[in-house]
């Protein structure tokens, strides 16, 4: 008796079991001082990729045949060619209007030529940046203008100021194989990329692409902030477009390491206005500033053992001028009123007392003492015009 292939006595056919899914471990973005390269994503990218035997391709779209590449594939190839032709034709020292450079240098030796930098999403989700001279979004287009050169968009608009260059050229619409002579990086898919983190991904998931995403935005973030880094080098960039990121600390399974010390992976991101997103962050950090203050200010008995009462008092006696000798300064203060505290028993040192007073300071005047409270800022003066002085008579009018 011969069994076929998926039956069995008394059983239906068998079941195709679903592939397990893979997880890529995350890794933290850091800003500010301590910052990754792109290629510390990318190499943890590959790791992870060899660790779990799968391949670049494995992470890469299939739904739009031919172009399955994207945005680890392009990565790669950017900075495998980079700096090109686009870079090559910024630094281009023909196109910079040297006199008006010159005249620049002489009133600030450090003069660099201007220009500004955007980065935005294009409606196929791929990430553009592009450079111009200074004041080209400012700029408007120049109807009127006789002898227009085409070719040189210089001449085609009217300047809020005038730019460092005398020849441009940029924004040419693309082909199957040219992009956009002003264009620094392009990276496709870069908009479909999605770290918010998932319940669940489906039974046909092979690997965590949430996890995957937050790894590739962080490497294109880091390789456009390297861009930035480079350019400033020669030019005065001016930044029009941010990436802003929302991160949140987690604990990896069987990485005893990142439970004392998460990593911060990347949740959310988006690409905004730089200067909105800096006063934005300015504002937060200001909140965040006043809130810290005002705890430690209402937690100074638990922090420090004297009450803020106390602590006016000694910056009372500090403040106090001696019979012989010019007046304390602001640095003689902090220390003289450490010093009485530290006679009262309390252990506080000179750092302290400047850190709690800049509180009071900023937030809480009224508990200082009345000679180290924050003096209004005087109003403004009124300048009178020439037209508005009444001018004496003089031999020359004629004795009128």
């Amino acid at each position: 008796m011969v069994i076929k292939g998926g039956l069995g006595r008394g059983r239906g056919p068998t079941r195709p079991t679903l592939p397990r899914i893979k997880l890529f471990r995350p890794i933290s973005w850091y800003g500010g001082i301590t910052q990754r390269s792109p290629t510390d994503y990318i190499s943890h990218i590959l790791c992870e990729l060899g660790r779990l035997g799968l391949e670049v391709a494995d992470i890469e779209r299939h739904d739009r045949h031919p172009n399955t590449q994207t945005v680890l594939s392009d990565l790669l190839d950017w900075l495998a060619d980079h700096p090109g032709e686009a870079y090559a034709k910024l630094i281009d020292w023909q196109a910079l209007d040297s006199s008006h450079m010159r005249s620049r240098l002489e009133r600030d030796r450090n003069a660099k030529p201007r220009i500004e930098l955007t980065a935005h999403i294009t409606k196929m989700n791929n990430l553009s940046v592009r450079w111009y001279p200074r004041g080209w979004q400012e700029a408007d287009y120049d109807w009127s203008a006789n002898g227009r050169d085409r070719y040189n968009l210089i001449k085609q608009r009217k300047w809020p100021s005038q730019p460092d260059f005398h020849w441009f050229t940029g924004d040419e619409e693309p082909t199957f194989n040219s992009r956009s002579s002003n264009e620094l990086m392009y990276i496709r898919g870069v908009g479909n990329l999605r770290p918010e983190p998932r319940e669940s991904y489906g039974p046909y998931a092979a690997f965590n692409s949430d996890v995957v995403a937050s790894l590739l935005i962080c490497a294109v973030r880091s390789a456009y902030e390297g861009l930035i880094r480079q350019l400033e080098h020669s030019f005065e960039v001016d930044v029009l477009d941010l990436f802003d990121f929302v991160t949140r600390e987690e604990v990896i399974e069987g990485d005893d390491f990142t439970r004392e010390f998460p990593v911060d992976r990347v949740v959310s991101w988006s690409l905004e206005d730089a200067k909105e997103l800096r006063e934005r962050q300015a504002q937060q950090a200001a909140l965040k500033q006043e809130e810290q203050a005002r705890a430690e200010l209402a937690d100074i008995g638990v922090t420090h053992g004297f009450t803020l009462e106390q602590f006016a008092t000694a910056l009372t006696q500090a403040t106090t001028k001696k019979a012989t000798g010019p007046a304390p300064s602001s640095e003689q203060i902090n220390r003289n009123a450490a010093k009485y505290l530290r006679d009262s028993g309390f252990k506080v040192d000179a750092g302290d007392v400047r850190r709690l007073r800049g509180y009071l300071e900023n937030y809480m005047t009224d508990v200082l003492p009345e000679p180290l409270r924050p003096q209004p800022s005087p109003p403004p003066m009124v300048t009178r015009q020439a037209a508005d002085i009444l001018r004496f008579p003089s031999a020359d009018d004629g004795g009128n």
